[in-house]
């Protein structure tokens, strides 16, 4: 679900489940969120499996599945080639799709997911946009689908067409110019109409969802290990990191402390995403970007964010098997990024160097957090499992994207190398030269750049200071909530399927318990496996709201939560390692000076050589002072840098409540929706009135 960028198109591949999950649909509703699964029952045109109000809504949703795509130009010319009075017949339909080298069933599937089943005996432009979609990947070997069709609505799929036929031959007196001027007013028929929140589906996605939550991929990789949904609770109380750690990781909270057996610690945006994108990324697990979609992104850009890296998006994926000796075994990590063209191999150890190298390097800077390596309650080790592995695996996701996002980190070297270089990054390690210097070594100070920093820095820094620290402690505890409100969503699932089952049951022995007269029995078993089925329905709606929660908001938080704990982090390095001793050597100039002046005194009667050792003893303080004072104005301007980055969060907070609020409205539709097909299932219950 998440808040913050977009994934690659990713190829249709068949869904299981109403959200695109991996997890097996636990219902009898049909497959696709659109209804449109050529082994539904026909009642199931509705998307969970109960019969709509409107008996147009099916039609209504081809109709408006691509009305504000941008379709492409054979689309637009295909149907202005084929139209008579604004719409194509059914033959010229039928014959369009045996000349197009699909089989006939196909064929039929197309016509009767375009025609809604053969209520359509023409076809608008709107509903002839889907039947090209639909050739296209039927010519691909896709699935035949609205879902499908409604993932690749950003990048359409390019039949090859045979050449068509006008159905009305063009007057040979019109110009090229005015055959276009008369097709123009067709091509406008495909402007986004405004939102309408009308009968479930009755038009692409009314709730608008966030383009990077759909599917809730949230850039953590796909296909992620690990069935889990559950994330834990974190802390980062300011403590001494452990010598085999550096400062930067969730291990830095007091190993006594019990939030740590479960570590969920500050950790960026899933990918300037926010509550279910994607982050939430491409797939649209069945919401695509509908009417209500709005013209402009969701989310504004911030000023600073069309950079270089702003787009870039790294998945983390663990790999099934160890490696290793018996005792000494280790997981390995896929690292890619489809910007920089590479996937690579690393292993836990790999992120603790590359984060200890770049603490070396950029202490001032915004440095992103690692996931702990081993769960420890009271100092004691507990065995990783499954769901812990996934938590590390989604912090190390965290960690890669928060450093492809810094503007200065994402050039770095051993950054540049940790994400591409193929080979084991130990060996490359041992044959590479490597560079862990401060960045302000060697680095002269521009004669203009202390006089441009502002005088009140000090003060600025002391109040963002203090208010990261209390709002890093506060997105600790709105983790743990979250976390425990999307595990009560996950009871409240499993609870609706215990009521399912209950009632399935019982319907089963109401001919024994009402022997007497059954003439009754089958109207009341009917409505009690109608109520089962629309909680059937209820659950996996639950199901899905909780693993939006836990892999789009949860992540979300964790990712401002990773953010703010940096900045605390970084202002306490800057505490213990911007200091100097210019007051020292400048009182120790002043001695020397003073001594100086008295081996002068003495003339010849002085040792040979002591004023020039006393002279250059002088010369080397002052150069001391000048590079320690330049070091401490570098220091302020990258403070300052790192603070005008970090300004930029307030827009993923922005993005993270708008999103999130989206979804709230999207589930509760769905909700009543379902329920509402529910209230039409009981009514021929007999009333015995």
């Amino acid at each position: 679900m998440s808040l913050f960028g977009d994934e690659p198109d990713s190829p249709a591949r068949p869904k299981s489940s109403l959200f695109d999950d991996d997890a097996a649909a636990k219902t009898n509703t049909s497959s696709s969120m659109f209804g449109d699964d050529s082994t539904a029952p026909v009642d199931a045109s509705s998307p969970w499996g109960f019969t709509p109000k409107k008996s147009t809504g099916r039609r209504s949703l081809v109709k408006s599945l691509l009305a504000n795509a941008d379709v492409p130009e054979l689309y637009v010319d295909s149907f202005d080639r084929l139209q008579a009075g604004g719409s194509i017949s059914a033959a010229h339909t039928k014959q369009l799709l045996s000349d197009c080298g699909i089989s006939g069933s196909a064929q039929n599937q197309i016509w009767d997911v375009v025609s809604s089943r053969g209520e359509s005996a023409t076809l608008g432009r709107d509903e002839f946009n889907v039947t090209l979609a639909l050739i296209g990947l039927a010519q691909e070997g896709e699935e035949l689908s609205l879902d499908a069709v409604d993932e690749r609505r950003r990048k359409l799929p390019l039949p090859s067409l045979p050449t068509p036929k006008p159905t009305q031959p063009a007057p040979s007196s019109h110009s090229p110019a005015q055959s276009g001027a008369q097709a123009s007013p067709e091509r406008h028929r495909g402007t986004p109409r405004k939102p309408s929140f009308g009968a479930a589906f009755g038009e692409n996605d009314p709730w608008a969802s966030p383009e990077m939550h759909k599917g809730h991929g949230h850039l953590n990789g796909v296909g992620s290990a690990g069935g889990q949904r559950t994330t834990s609770s974190f802390t980062t109380h300011a403590a001494e990191p452990s010598d085999s750690t550096p400062t930067g990781t969730y291990n830095s909270a007091p190993s006594g402390n019990s939030e740590s057996a479960a570590w969920g610690g500050p950790g960026s945006f899933g990918a300037e995403g926010g509550l279910g994108s994607s982050a939430v990324g491409g797939s649209a697990g069945g919401f695509g970007d509908g009417d209500n979609a709005p013209t402009a992104p969701h989310r504004a850009v911030p000023p600073r964010a069309a950079s270089k890296g702003a787009e870039e998006v790294v998945t983390v994926n663990i790999l099934d098997e160890k490696e290793g000796m018996f005792l000494f075994q280790h997981r390995n990590y896929e690292v890619a990024s489809v910007r920089r063209n590479s996937k690579v191999i690393r292993r836990y150890s790999d992120f603790v160097w590359l984060l200890d190298c770049l603490h070396k390097r950029y202490p001032f800077r915004q440095l992103p957090l690692l996931p702990p390596k081993r769960v420890q309650i009271n100092g004691n080790h507990l065995a990783a499992d499954s769901s812990f592995l996934e938590k590390r695996r989604r912090g190390l996701a965290r960690f890669a994207n928060a450093l492809v996002r810094h503007p200065i980190l994402r050039e770095e070297q051993l950054v540049v190398m940790f994400l591409t270089v193929p080979t084991e990054l130990a060996v490359w390690r041992k044959q590479a030269t490597i560079s862990v210097q401060e960045e302000f070594i060697g680095k002269t100070l521009p004669p203009a750049l202390e006089d441009s920093l502002p005088q009140n820095l000090h003060d600025t820094f002391d109040t963002v200071r203090a208010g990261v620290r209390r709002s890093a402690e506060l997105y600790i505890g709105l983790c743990n909530l979250v976390e425990r409100l999307s595990k009560r969503k996950e009871v409240i699932a499993s609870e609706y399927a215990r009521f399912s089952q209950s009632l399935t049951s019982v319907s089963e022995s109401s001919a024994d318990t009402y022997a007497i007269d059954t003439n009754d029995v089958p109207l009341l078993n009917e409505g009690m496996k109608g109520t089962a089925k629309h909680l059937s329905t209820s659950q996996a709606l639950h199901e899905d709201e909780a693993r939006a929660w836990d892999e789009g908001l949860l992540e979300d938080l964790k990712a401002m939560r990773d953010s703010l704990v940096s900045m605390r982090d970084m202002f306490d390095r800057r505490d213990r390692l911007a200091r100097d001793n210019i007051p020292q050597l400048e009182r120790k100039i002043q001695a020397n000076e003073q001594k100086l002046q008295g081996i002068k005194a003495k003339g010849p009667a002085a040792k040979a050589g002591e004023a020039e050792k006393v002279e250059n003893a002088i010369i080397n303080d002052k150069q001391s002072i000048v590079e320690q004072h330049a070091r401490g104005v570098f220091i302020k301007e990258c403070v300052r840098d790192e603070l005008l980055y970090f300004q930029h969060t307030q827009y993923r907070v922005s993005r993270l409540h708008q999103d999130w609020a989206q979804e709230r409205v999207k589930y509760a539709e769905l909700q009543a929706d379902n329920f509402r097909g529910l209230v039409e299932a009981v009514e021929s219950m007999p009333l015995g009135e």
